[in-house]
């Protein structure tokens, strides 16, 4: 049997030495404020992006890199030291991604190359949160993109019906709360994300998603009922080999995959389009380019880079 894909990494050797991070901003105009706070930790060559939500938590990540192990190790048992040091999901994502870069670089090899994968275009989807005219914020999207969308269990029918009328909505999410039947009636196609408490109809069953309850592979034996398909979060689950068994447990049990981000701005968004282009090329991967011009109709993913992207 080939072994998964997270094994393979936590098999490869690693030098931690050199440790810095970057603090800053980005600017990106529908984000709350038009400003992303954003850090890059550095462990020699590798990157990974940390997806804090302050200013202040991004300086106090930087702060704490004095206790991330140095040395020579493998990656699996290096990974292990660095949870028992960082409690932070988002930190212990930065850093393990940033690891994994690094260890694919010294071992000079590609993340995908090193998985035996020629990379597909991975298909993608838009997402905007949730607003009062849905189709108008739609519409200002390209055509050829597909649209993930916070969904107001309110909206009347009308704006189901124009939704559905533009033929690209891929998931619907409820954050968690509010009567989902009605949108399921109008988008039976679309994945209906983090419903309101069940019951649901057999129907939204069978397009029912899960997001914010999987914050681990473990997670999945707590969820309400079996879904169609989970939004898999490296950043949420603390990282990406997290994340990687996650998604065999999910081909395991006949679960789809779909990756997502919590909003990465720069090497973070970048290294999710290579797992979705290992996992789930097909699925409505929420990794959209920032820029709304540089938006094409699928993502070309080079595999054949050293790194994790």
């Amino acid at each position: 049997m080939r072994p998964t894909p997270e094994r393979v990494l936590a098999a490869l050797p690693i030098v931690v030495d050199e440790i810095a991070c970057e603090v800053g901003t980005v600017r990106v105009p529908w984000y709350p404020g038009g400003v992303r706070p954003t850090s890059e930790v550095r462990i020699g060559q590798g990157r990974g992006e940390c997806v804090a939500w302050t200013d202040e938590a991004h300086v106090a990540f930087r702060a704490r890199l004095e206790r991330v192990p140095r040395g020579r190790w493998w990656l699996g048992p290096w990974v292990a030291a660095m949870r028992q040091r960082f409690t932070d999901p988002y930190e212990r994502a930065a850093l393990e991604a940033a690891a994994i870069d690094a260890a694919l670089r010294q071992a000079e090899t590609g993340f995908l190359a090193l998985a035996g994968v020629v990379p597909r275009p991975v298909r993608y989807v838009v997402s905007f949160e949730k607003v009062a005219a849905p189709v108008a914020r739609a519409q200002a999207e390209p055509q050829r993109v597909e649209l993930k969308i916070d969904a107001d269990p309110d909206w009347d029918d009308a704006t189901w019906a124009a939704l559905a009328a533009l033929g690209r909505v891929a998931v619907l999410d409820f954050k968690g709360a509010g009567d989902a039947e009605r949108a399921h009636r109008a988008l039976p196609d679309a994945l209906i994300e983090d419903p309101g408490p069940a019951p649901w109809s057999a129907a939204l069953g069978r397009r029912l998603s899960f997001d914010a309850p999987v914050t681990s592979a473990d997670a999945l034996d707590a969820l309400p009922a079996k879904p169609a398909a989970i939004n898999l979060k490296p950043a949420r689950m603390g990282g990406v080999l997290e994340a990687l068994v996650c998604a065999t447990r999910c081909r395991e049990r006949g679960i789809a995959v779909y990756l997502g981000g919590m909003f990465e701005v720069g090497v973070g968004r970048l290294q999710l389009r290579a797992l979705a282009a290992l996992l789930c090329p097909d699925a409505p991967n929420d990794i959209a380019p920032l820029v709304t011009a540089e938006r094409p109709a699928r993502l070309a993913v080079d595999g054949s880079r050293p790194g994790l992207a």
